[in-house]
């Protein structure tokens, strides 16, 4: 359960380092005027971030839930609870990639719905996904560490568990990565 724990940290700990990144990342767009009180429409792409950042999340903490309820050493030995979790986690992976392929495809195809400041948020919106990584990798270090110190191996059910967790943090620092860099202050 204590991995759980860290793993969920390590997830925040991820958040929090896109946040930043996509902050000085923010530096490189031109700073936009606009009047007292008037806020900007929300564009396609940000729409699409949010809903898919979202509905991602929930299907992902749905999954990792069922692997905390389990129990992340017996989840793998219960056939429906294994499929049920890895069903989970393909659909949270596909939503979470969907608006990183669709606002790929609008680029590519140059399609009216992106315009310059959407080309420089899709541009930068990467920066965090390598540093959200590494900091779920280096939680999930530290947590097994800790865990399983003095025992002669970690089982390897949680190499399955990680791969998920670095797929996952990765699409969502994406995600998260758009919707900071339309943020205005």
């Amino acid at each position: 359960m204590l991995v759980i724990v860290w793993a969920i940290l390590a997830l925040l700990a991820a958040l929090a380092l896109v946040a930043i990144t996509a902050r000085s990342a923010r530096s490189v767009l031109p700073p936009l005027e606009l009047a007292p009180g008037e806020t900007l429409p929300s564009t396609p792409v940000q729409r699409l971030a949010r809903r898919g950042l979202a509905v991602g999340v929930i299907a992902a903490a749905a999954a990792f839930g069922l692997v905390a309820w389990s129990g992340p050493t017996t989840y793998v030995d219960d056939d429906p609870t294994r499929l049920a979790v890895t069903g989970l986690l393909l659909v949270s992976l596909v939503i979470l990639a969907a608006p990183a392929m669709i606002a790929g495809t609008w680029g590519a195809r140059g399609a009216a719905r992106l315009d310059e400041r959407d080309r420089a948020i899709l541009a930068t919106a990467s920066n965090g996904q390598a540093g959200a990584m590494l900091v779920v990798l280096v939680a999930w270090v530290i947590a097994l560490t800790e865990a399983y110190r003095g025992q002669p191996g970690i089982p390897d059910t949680y190499l399955n568990l990680i791969f998920w967790s670095c797929a996952l943090a990765s699409m969502a620092a994406w995600n998260v990565g758009v919707l900071l860099g339309y943020r205005r202050s």
